[in-house]
């Protein structure tokens, strides 16, 4: 079921009444069965496999909270030494529940997710050394949100294990927070304690509630069906046949994919979250303006903000506390006297493995990989070089928060992040290494105006409204840089000049949405991973 979907505005509806009629002490059990119907009818009989991985997260908190309490009961009763002995054997019992629970949940999506991918290097280490028997290549159906759930169970285990989370007593708790429909196909990545406290608590019916929802999943519909869904049609024809094109229009595709996954992806956590709010739980924001970053590691900090944030809080910081990573950074002290690379290095240590899963969680691919690796490359280096950076700078006189330097910043960072989207969007590395030398050495100006853009069902008239929709969404992002709170204002008008706007962009979605004739609803990307 899609959220862009009529089916998906009468369940939702359903939803909502059901949620509201019923008594509030178990309005989360309206949710819940929401959510299993809603993931029932996308997956079938993969269902059981959310339900094992929330039955082994379940069973594994619980029995880290019974090695938690035991340790609690007896501590009292035992002599210094003796505490110490225990508390190291109930800290090793309770990392072996957390590695046997990750290790299963984590077999589930590298059983459906990525058995191809790996049974590929297995082929062909298989046939390098002159050995048969070659790994099958299977027709796997992925289950909804497989890598969402799993990353989001995998932080509430470890969370219980940390003791910043409770052992869930109720496992249809801890089911609804895997599988709430919002979230469960694109994010975002919750964390448990936030998300279930929210549940338990009752929401009544609020009108001005209903209304701001409502707004913001109108707005992402408008993202997804003016922007993303025309800005596709180009896309898909011009990647479909590189060479083709000249540079020119090469290059025009990649400007074109970035805006059309971020106006897609930020549409979805747009709609979500409205449609989340609704029944009074606020999932967590996804994005904070992306494109007005000044630095790849801003531009990440503003991109899928609750991946970056469960990938520095379950990969980098359990990396950069291993007592292998301490005596690393101790050697280095001890050998390296610059004080730039004694920081820069242990952070690049554990940053690699950041990457590399950012890269790894994408997709089922080298050049997912190698779209992670392009990231950690440029990163380290933008580091590396920050001395020399500051020199130069101060040699030119050029201070760097003056407006031009700061528009340089931003300019340079989207280039880099749209060379970064056609290695994500090409269909091989290949592919992407050809089409970034066409850009350099077939870059024909003459082709963005001689009609060759207007590829198979778009006409002029849809990049005029393209155009005015990016003017749309970047005015609108300007203001909220700047701090404006559109909706809260909006909030405040009067009742007409309120719902004028209200339903002037209801009509701009239905009147220059893409769809009909060449134009098809098109699932999420990320909805793929």
């Amino acid at each position: 079921m899609s959220y862009t979907s009529i089916t998906f505005i009468c369940f939702l509806l359903v939803t909502g009444i059901a949620y509201f009629l019923v008594p509030r002490r178990v309005q989360w059990g309206v949710l819940l069965a929401a959510s299993l119907g809603f993931y029932v009818l996308s997956c079938g009989a993969r269902t059981l496999l959310l339900i094992a991985a929330c039955g082994i997260l379940y069973g594994a908190g619980l029995l880290i909270g019974r090695l938690a309490d035991g340790f609690a009961a007896r501590k009292k009763e035992l002599a210094k030494e003796d505490r110490k002995a225990l508390k190291k054997a109930v800290i090793r019992q309770k990392k072996v529940v957390v590695f046997c629970a990750v290790l299963l949940v984590l077999l589930m999506l590298l059983g459906t997710k990525y058995f191809n991918f790996f049974g590929a290097i297995g082929n062909d280490i298989s046939a390098f050394f002159g050995m048969g028997a070659p790994i099958p290549v299977l027709k796997i159906l992925m289950p909804l949100g497989i890598s969402y759930y799993t990353l989001m169970g995998i932080s509430y285990i470890v969370d219980v294990y940390r003791g910043t989370a409770k052992p869930e007593k109720n496992p249809l708790m801890l089911l609804l927070y895997l599988c709430y429909f919002p979230h469960i196909i694109e994010g975002p990545f919750d964390r448990y304690t936030r998300l279930t406290s929210q549940f338990r608590t009752p929401h009544p019916f609020d009108y001005d509630r209903m209304a701001n929802g409502g707004i913001r999943l109108i707005w992402g519909l408008f993202k997804k069906f003016v922007i993303a869904d025309r800005a596709g049609l180009i896309v898909n024809t011009i990647f479909a046949d590189p060479g083709s094109y000249g540079g020119s229009v090469q290059f025009a595709a990649i400007l074109l994919y970035t805006f059309q996954i971020y106006a897609e992806f930020s549409g979805c956590m747009d709609m979500v979250c409205g449609v989340s709010q609704m029944f009074g739980v606020d999932i967590a924001e996804n994005f904070k303006r992306p494109f007005f970053a000044v630095s790849i590691n801003d531009f990440w900090r503003r991109w899928h903000i609750t991946l970056g944030e469960w990938l520095k809080d379950y990969i980098f910081y359990p990396v950069s506390l291993s007592s292998h990573f301490q005596k690393l950074n101790e050697r280095l002290r001890r050998r390296i006297k610059s004080e730039h690379l004694t920081t820069l290095l242990p952070s690049a240590y554990a940053l690699f493995f950041v990457w590399f899963a950012n890269g790894m969680w994408h997709g089922a691919s080298g050049k997912y990989i190698f779209y992670g690796l392009y990231y950690y490359a440029l990163m380290m280096l933008g580091q590396a070089l920050r001395p020399l950076s500051a020199k130069i700078l101060a040699r030119l006189y050029i201070p760097r928060e003056s407006r031009g330097y700061h528009a340089f910043e931003i300019l340079r960072t989207g280039l880099i992040v749209c060379f970064g989207m056609m290695i994500f969007r090409a269909d091989t590395l290949q592919q992407a290494w050809s089409m970034f030398q066409s850009i350099f050495t077939q870059f024909e100006a003459s082709q963005l105006f001689d009609g060759t853009l207007l590829v198979s069902g778009i006409h002029a008239s849809d990049y005029v409204i393209l155009l005015a929709a990016f003017c749309l969404l970047f005015v609108i992002s300007l203001l909220q840089e700047r701090g404006v709170a559109i909706r809260q204002n909006l909030a405040r008008q009067v009742l007409p000049v309120r719902w004028s706007v209200y339903f002037g962009l209801l009509f701009a979605f239905i009147i220059f949405g893409a769809y009909g004739g060449d134009f098809t609803n098109t699932a999420f990307i990320y909805g793929e991973f």
